[in-house]
């Protein structure tokens, strides 16, 4: 579904006001028509059936208002909506669920070189970069078991402070904790980083908290992994993105984003060994964590669920 637009100046009224209106047929998108006739029939009975008030209506739009200021939209939008569109988020999915790209992915991440046998990277960060060492390893597996060799895994994440870099907040190097990297020939991949912390947006209005608190969902997001996965095999588009929680995380039942998902939580390990800590660079450091995740996702012969139904085209009344 496409919508298209044009350049040509708008007349804020029309030619001859007592014409007969003329519908383009050429323009009309059924599918468009079909989803909204849909989700008015929807969301009609819920207005009715809760008494929803103006009063309470116009406090949502208050807040789709100050998100709009904030160019926040987006990310709302994802909080609701975005899980609904993809099977791999719905009870019975065998494989790993997915999750929002989220606001603050910036293409064209650095390139990683290895820096031992295998595929084992180290995001760029500052030489004394805050946070708890974090090595994360896994398997990037197709749906039949079939490992997905020579993937791109392109991840971020925000430092200690809870802030991203590449987003003018504050004064981390270009690319910090932000890189790509491929799996080996058996699909398995291992980065080093550091443990991310729950966060909330800087820029984060009072009344966006009031409605989580209304919700009865945290202020911070729970700590989180971004990586998107690239691979020719992989189905629709080439990619696969979602986000790696950790077990144990206070804010992981009261996420604000409603993304945060128990099968993609890792379980965490400490290791204090000095020379496990010689052998991964670590000196001055008195332990790290480690987490292990193995990612399994549709490929090209694994149709979705999603793609054997078809549209039909509505006929409009």
């Amino acid at each position: 579904m496409t919508l298209s637009s044009t350049d040509k100046p708008l007349l804020l009224r029309p030619a001859d006001p007592d014409a007969p209106v003329e519908i383009d047929e050429t323009k009309l998108n059924h599918r468009l028509i079909e989803i909204e006739e849909a989700l008015v029939a929807a969301i009609a009975p819920v207005f009715r059936e809760k008494k929803i008030t103006h009063a309470e209506y116009e406090l949502f739009r208050d807040v789709i208002r100050v998100l709009q200021r904030s160019n926040a939209v987006e990310g709302f939008l994802d909080v609701w909506l975005d899980r609904l569109t993809d099977e791999t988020t719905a009870d019975g999915w065998e494989g790993t669920p997915s999750n929002p790209e989220g606001p603050y992915y910036v293409p064209g991440a650095p390139l990683l070189k290895s820096i031992g046998p295998g595929a084992c990277y180290v995001l760029p960060m500052r030489s004394d970069e805050p946070g708890v060492p974090l090595i994360v390893s896994g398997q990037v597996r197709a749906m039949d078991g079939k490992p997905l060799a020579m993937a791109e895994l392109d991840t971020w994440q925000c430092a200690d402070t809870g802030v991203y870099s590449m987003l003018g907040m504050d004064d981390q190097p270009d690319w910090n904790l932000r890189g790509r990297f491929h799996t080996d020939q058996e699909g398995r991949f291992e980065f080093r980083t550091i443990r991310p912390v729950p966060y909330m947006p800087a820029d984060i209005q009072q009344i966006i908290l009031d409605f989580y608190d209304a919700l009865g969902k945290a202020h911070y997001r729970p700590r989180h992994i971004h990586l998107k996965v690239r691979h020719e095999d992989i189905a629709a588009d080439g990619q696969f993105m979602t986000q790696l929680y950790f077990q144990g995380d206070p804010y992981l039942q009261a996420d604000p984003g409603q993304n945060a998902h128990t099968r993609l939580a890792m379980p965490t390990v400490t290791n204090h060994e000095p020379a496990e800590l010689k052998a991964r660079g670590l000196q001055g450091h008195d332990f790290f964590h480690t987490a292990h995740f193995d990612l399994t996702i549709a490929t090209a012969t694994t149709v979705p669920r999603r793609a054997a139904q078809q549209a039909v085209p509505p006929t409009r009344s």
